[in-house]
């Protein structure tokens, strides 16, 4: 009986580290949906209202503007910014650098939800196989061998790979959401650094602005 109580220890383990699994996966959601909320600002509406100041030369304005609106592309900018008395080329590095930062808040805790996405599964076939386990461990001690027995018995077994599998989906479908997503940000991130770049590089050699350059758009 002692084997028997911690086959059926493992299985209830086994769902409470899948529950455990799950928790942390819809937290992790819901803080980088709030994360996303609260510092992704619209390119094209940033770029757009820091063109004001660039076309007319003053750049000490536009730095100053964007120093007070938070988020991850403003920071970029900024960075930009700061560098407008270097060359084109050593502002694009400092701005590719910063848009490598925001990339990795970005992806915060994306790991963990890859981590769940591909254990769960295992998590599940290890209570299930101890349940089985039990099952047959039953089978033998009650003599009792009919096929409503052993069915009973694996059915409860599969709800740890059920659960698992569950688990599994919701982690793959919020990890590619939240990977399509960040993609598409830096990108728009690495697009509008590039027109800064040549707007203040017009702006250095005192050149008027195309009327393209002051807003785009990322298909």
């Amino acid at each position: 009986m002692d084997i028997l109580n911690d086959v059926t220890g493992v299985g209830l383990g086994t769902l409470v580290v899948l529950l455990i699994c799950s928790i942390v996966v819809i937290s992790i959601v819901l803080e980088r949906l709030f994360y996303l909320r609260n510092n992704v600002v619209n390119a094209n509406w940033l770029h757009a209202y820091m063109a004001k100041f660039l076309v007319e030369g003053n750049i000490d304005e536009a730095k100053n503007k964007v120093s007070k609106i938070g988020g991850l592309l403003p920071r970029v900018y900024e960075c930009g910014l700061s560098r407008f008395g270097l060359t084109q080329e050593a502002g694009e590095v400092a701005m590719s650098s910063a848009i490598a930062e925001q990339r990795l808040k970005l992806e915060k805790n994306m790991p963990i939800i890859s981590t769940i996405a591909v254990i769960s599964p295992f998590i599940g076939l290890f209570g299930t196989v101890g349940g089985i386990i039990k099952t047959f461990a039953d089978v033998a001690e009650k003599g009792q061998a009919g096929v409503a027995v052993v069915s009973a018995g694996v059915s409860e077994a599969l709800v740890a790979t059920a659960f698992g599998l569950f688990v599994a989906i919701t982690a793959v479908i919020a990890f590619n959401y939240f990977k399509a997503r960040i993609s598409r940000i830096v990108a728009e991130m690495t697009n509008a650094a590039s027109h800064l770049s040549e707007m203040m590089e017009l702006v250095r050699n005192h050149e008027p602005f195309p009327e393209d350059l002051t807003t785009f758009d990322v298909k």
